[in-house]
């Protein structure tokens, strides 16, 4: 799901902008890390993106790349981290992809100062992620140093999957995030969730195997953190008893949590396509991404 909000960038921002605490000879200093490490900015965006055929901001230029050759060469007259908010690039609003790998960019070994601060860029920055859900890991080694991708986040302590509404529950709290789910669009998510109701046996402890289905088994695993709750017309609290009822009353993070639930017991075939498919075409700015 589209979920990083705009608090985690606004605070990833600001670490790059502002510099972070870190203790150096047993004393607290600021230090500075630049995304673009010991490049050019020209030089690291050309690693992500295709400049020549991207606009121009300056009429005087043709394309992207000889905009900002000017701009951060020439006369160096752009603002500091000036292309977080550059629409041209998609990361203020653009995808969860996009923005994460920029972010992986960032740490990538022929960027990155390996005498400087980047580890514990590198920490804040997931610690910041981990409450929209996401992670930047090592995924595999150039020349024995670790070259970075994304992954959707699992508390190590125990591997137990955290559902949308958890991890943000400060956020939906205090209403930094904005979200609905219209009619058409639960009655079309409910469609899908059915078709990928299958049935499976599970055994007990006692050795017995008893036969049950996905969107029991979905229901449980929300109880795990709260009781779904709705307000009728009646204004009268009233417990809901199924997935079915979820996807119909529940708050759209509910919804989500149903949604992403769902996906663990549906790793391989199309549901991941499937529903992204439907909440594209209904507008929610939401969306899902196969765990690994």
């Amino acid at each position: 799901m589209n979920q990083i909000s705009e608090i985690t960038k606004l605070d990833i921002l600001n670490l790059f902008q502002n510099g972070f605490e870190t203790v150096c000879m047993w004393s607290e200093n600021t230090v500075f890390v630049e995304y673009f490490g010991r490049l050019e900015e020209l030089d690291f965006l050309k690693r992500l993106y295709d400049l020549e055929s991207m606009s121009s901001n300056d009429p005087r230029f043709k394309n992207a790349k000889e905009d900002i050759w000017q701009h951060t060469i020439n006369n160096n007259d752009y603002p500091e981290c000036w292309v977080f908010n550059d629409d041209r690039f998609q990361l203020k609003n653009g995808s969860d992809e996009k923005y994460l790998d920029f972010l992986c960019e960032v740490f990538h070994p022929y960027v990155r100062f390996e005498k400087g601060y980047w580890k514990e860029l590198l920490e804040k920055i997931n610690e910041l992620l981990a409450n929209d859900g996401y992670e930047i890991y090592p995924a595999k080694k150039i020349s024995n140093r670790e070259v970075f991708s994304w992954k959707i986040f699992q508390p190590e302590e125990k591997g137990l999957f955290i559902p949308y509404s958890q991890r943000n529950k400060e956020k939906l709290d205090s209403n930094l995030l904005d979200s609905s789910i219209g009619k058409n669009a639960r009655h079309q998510i409910g469609q899908i969730l059915d078709k990928y109701n299958h049935n499976f046996y599970v055994t007990d402890e006692s050795g017995f195997n008893e036969l049950t289905d996905v969107s029991s088994d979905v229901f449980k695993d929300i109880q795990q953190f709260y009781i779904v709750q709705y307000i009728n017309q009646k204004g009268i609290v009233k417990n809901l008893e199924n997935v079915g009822e979820i996807i119909q009353f529940g708050n759209p993070e509910y919804v989500l949590d149903a949604i992403e639930f769902f996906e663990k017991y549906n790793a391989t075939g199309n549901f991941v396509p499937e529903i992204n498919a439907i909440l594209k075409l209904n507008k929610i700015p939401f969306k899902l991404i196969m765990a690994d």
